[in-house]
């Protein structure tokens, strides 16, 4: 440049402070703060998640309050970190199958024995669901698969370290109730209770087997083994069983991926099989319930688990279609229904330990049929339609681990359980894994796309 259009020094640094960064720069720093928020909302949903049973023990009231402070904190991160001004259709990240389900459990509200109790349930259960969608989504799998490892590795160093160094908190002492009396000696580590151990023993077990190949191996090895150390002091034997379960499920994807590739593995009608089986099963229940009864004869059978299970059959059989409304079963004090179809220790206990006999009494069997078609139909739908993400397996079996966990434990549909949560993440990952096959085009980023695009 030549001595006469040459600007003069001192406008040197003006023009140095009128230099913008270049657009795409600027757009990506944006969304950085909104991954960032999103990263930090997963990880709370999951740490929430996790100390949640512990925190409702004591002081039931206030930490309850404190817990839903915490999930209403979390959806409004979720809402921001969608940035919803740019997108509004971003805020539709729930699959249509769930929020049938989830409307009916709303439309019970309108014959539940007590609304106002189901009402807050409901809420709860509404943003724990939608938050968790929201954030897998708003995360790429990698990132949220990463986080979901991080917090269970975390969770298994302070279980064993409480179990070593406070016995008393981190061993389950005598249990005088009645119900599962030989606890004692169990391991649940900072878990209120050894189910709840055993249940994120088995889910970092499932981690750390499946889609971990930039893991380590040493480090996904020792996990591994110090996991299954702890799944078996804990003595929860539906864990042990299921989590053998799903390493079979999982690698028999991984084999199917390596060997057929993208193909279909199974006309996807046959998923419609499974939801067969339960609802002739439901229907036959309601209208002859003598022979489950029958079978429930032993009050010691399943540890105890019968004479619960007892109770909800006869409550649903006089209630088959509607059930007592989401939420309108236990923890309602002495005018609950369970009080005048249980007794002793069962009127004492808070959930039936079955989620779907639970769902039963609660909803009805229109109610649980829906529930099932989006928890187990429309995602063996997915998987039948074959596909090779790497991220399949896993998802595959991390469902298949929480449906058959609710065989003994009620968590489905059930709040901020951990097995729902877990069940919810394990769909996110199935739905956005296999968007491209249900499409039968080419696979879309499932990153958010930058802020700064149209």
């Amino acid at each position: 440049m030549s001595d006469a259009v040459r600007p003069p020094d001192h406008a040197a640094p003006m023009l140095a402070r009128r230099r913008r960064k270049p657009l795409n720069a600027r757009t990506a720093e944006g969304h950085g703060w909104t991954e960032w928020l999103a990263s930090a909302g997963f990880a709370a949903l999951l740490a929430l998640t996790i100390l949640g049973p512990s925190m409702t023990s004591e002081n039931y009231g206030l930490q309850s309050q404190i817990r839903m402070a915490g999930y209403l904190l979390i959806s409004l991160m979720s809402l921001v970190a969608l940035e919803p001004w740019r997108r509004p259709e971003r805020l539709l990240v729930v699959p249509w199958p769930l929020l049938v389900g989830l409307g009916w459990c709303w439309l019970s509200l309108a014959w539940a024995v007590e609304p106002a109790v189901g009402l807050r349930r409901l809420v709860l259960t509404s943003l724990v669901l939608w938050s968790t969608f929201a954030l897998v989504r708003r995360l790429d799998l990698e990132r949220s698969v990463l986080l979901v490892r991080g917090i269970l590795v975390i969770t298994l160093v302070a279980n064993f370290v409480v179990a070593l160094t406070n016995p008393a908190v981190g061993i389950h002492p005598v249990n005088p109730s009645g119900f599962e009396s030989d606890l004692s000696g169990d391991w649940r580590g900072i878990m209120i209770q050894k189910n709840y151990a055993g249940l994120t023993c088995a889910m970092t077990i499932l981690l750390f087997a499946f889609h971990a190949e930039r893991v380590h191996l040493a480090l996904r090895v020792a996990v591994i083994i110090a996991s299954a150390v702890f799944l078996y002091l804990s003595d929860s034997q539906t864990s042990q069983i299921m989590v053998v379960v799903s390493l079979i499920i999982g690698a028999l994807f991984t084999w199917l991926a390596q060997t057929k590739g993208r193909e279909r593995l199974a006309p996807a009608g046959l998923a419609w099989v499974l939801l067969a089986i339960p609802a002739i099963l439901f229907v036959s229940m309601a209208i002859n319930n003598a022979p489950y009864l029958e079978m429930l004869a032993d009050p010691a059978g399943f540890t105890g688990r019968t004479q619960i299970w007892t109770a909800l059959i006869r409550f649903y059989a006089d209630y088959p279609l509607f059930g007592a409304g989401y939420g309108s079963f236990w923890d309602l004090g002495p005018t609950g229904p369970i009080f005048q179809y249980g007794k002793g220790w069962v009127t004492e206990i808070s959930q039936g330990h079955n989620g779907y006999l639970d769902l039963l009494v609660q909803i009805g069997l229109p109610g649980t049929l829906l529930v099932l078609f989006a928890t187990l139909v429309w995602p063996t739908q997915r998987l039948l339609r074959g596909g090779d993400h790497p991220v399949r397996p896993l998802a595959a079996a991390a469902f298949i681990f929480c449906l058959g966990h609710n065989l003994t434990e009620s968590m489905l549909f059930d709040r901020d359980s951990l097995s729902q949560v877990f069940l919810l993440i394990a769909l996110a990952w199935l739905w956005m894994a296999t968007a491209s096959d249900v499409a039968g085009m080419r696979a879309p980023r499932v990153t958010m796309p930058l802020a700064g695009r149209r």
